[in-house]
């Protein structure tokens, strides 16, 4: 290969990724038409689908300990397609360790490739707030901010300093997320040069994908996170935001003390950003670009009818799922009795009472009603010297 350059989209993470990601999917014969090849990808069934980085691949592969160089060689030449740039985007590239990047960049250099790592660099409580929500929406959460900040972590930093270790600091772009929002897919193209009479819609500029959550949906799937889990945190959370994906998400309100706290733990972090990527200029900083005010609690602001649908919305999945459940149930049901209703012999055992009722000991005994072993055999091989009850 020659004159070929892997653009390696490594986030970071929440900075719009899922956005950039989503137009890439749906745009991928579009950027082959400009010489941008997007392979590997994993499809979409809409706009607002979170979940679509096509370098998963990548990142699965280099990070396995067992992958030998020919094959990270032939993963890297799969995203080439028929064209001589390639776009490869995931945000757990953020989570490489020195010696994934030199195995890459050594890939590279083998196959005569020019590696270009864009990384996006956010504010820290930017960063935070909005990974909270992050940590709520898919994985449970349901701490207050100033708790959870306590022992959450900036990754950006981190992730820029083991690559400034391993890479060619020309191999690395690095953007200021907070600058570039308003303006991320343009800006994207921009960074790799693409060609600048390349169009793209209103639409597909301002759409969110994977948003904040507002308030309302914030203090619902709390609750719901208190009383299930992590279980339906995911299901609950795109259930809200692809009913209204262009909502503006509200962050949660923090106390100044978290503010100082941040600070101090990441001002020289920061200014190591700076230093090394933006000349020395003050464009990363630990706090939001506008002034922060101490407000000692969330405070709902949105009209009770808003609330209300939030609320109707989780409530009517309730139902769903609580008929999905019953019906899963059923179904178990219906399939542990035919199962004893086809050992008819079973039936006439002599450890079996004449009065054994198998729907009422499935009932009764719901962990031999969720193995899906034969209830029959069950009590003779275990029930009826455990005393387990029959009837009910």
């Amino acid at each position: 290969m020659t004159d070929k350059t892997l653009f390696i989209h490594a986030g970071g993470p929440k900075t719009g990724s899922s956005a950039l990601q989503n137009f890439f999917e749906i745009s991928a014969a579009r950027l082959e038409s400009l010489g941008f090849a997007y392979e590997n990808r994993l499809h979409i069934e809409h706009d607002y689908e979170i979940g679509s980085a096509n370098g998963m691949l990548m990142y699965e592969l280099v990070l396995a300990a067992t992958t030998t160089d020919d094959e990270i060689d032939s993963v890297v030449s799969s995203y080439f397609g028929q064209c001589d740039n390639a776009i490869c985007t995931s945000e757990y590239f953020s989570e490489f360790s020195g010696y994934h990047w030199k195995r890459l960049l050594e890939s590279s250099l083998r196959l005569g490739v020019k590696l270009k790592v864009i990384f996006y660099v956010r504010n820290v409580i930017p960063f935070f707030l909005s990974a909270y929500d992050q940590i709520i929406k898919r994985h449970g959460g349901y701490e207050l901010f100033d708790e959870w900040a306590e022992k959450a972590i900036w990754q950006h930093g981190r992730a820029l300093q083991i690559m400034a270790s391993v890479l060619p600091r020309s191999s690395i772009q690095v953007l200021h997320f907070d600058n570039e929002r308003a303006n991320l897919i343009k800006g994207f193209f921009n960074s790799i040069d693409a060609d600048a009479a390349f169009e793209i819609n209103a639409d597909d500029q301002k759409r969110q994908v994977n948003r904040s959550l507002t308030n309302e949906e914030r203090e619902v799937l709390i609750t719901v996170n208190k009383a299930l889990g992590a279980a339906y945190s995911k299901e609950v959370s795109e259930l809200l935001i692809y009913a209204d994906p262009n909502a503006r998400g509200e962050p949660v309100s923090y106390h100044k003390t978290t503010a100082d706290s941040l600070l101090d733990r990441y001002n020289t972090e920061v200014n190591w950003v700076n230093n090394t990527f933006f000349n020395g200029q003050a464009v990363v900083s630990v706090l939001p670009t506008e002034s922060i005010k101490e407000t000692p609690c969330q405070k709902l602001t949105t009209e009770p009818k808003q609330k209300g649908n939030v609320e109707k919305q989780v409530l009517d999945w309730s139902l769903e799922k609580l008929k999905t459940i019953k019906d899963e149930t059923e179904q178990t049901i219906m399939d542990a009795v035919y199962i004893a209703a086809q050992n008819t012999l079973e039936k006439s055992h002599p450890d079996i009472p004449a009065d054994f009722d198998v729907l009422a000991y499935l009932l009764i005994n719901r962990d031999v009603l969720h193995s899906g072993v034969n209830p029959i055999k069950h009590f003779i091989d275990h029930g009826k010297r455990e005393g387990r009850a029959y009837k009910l």
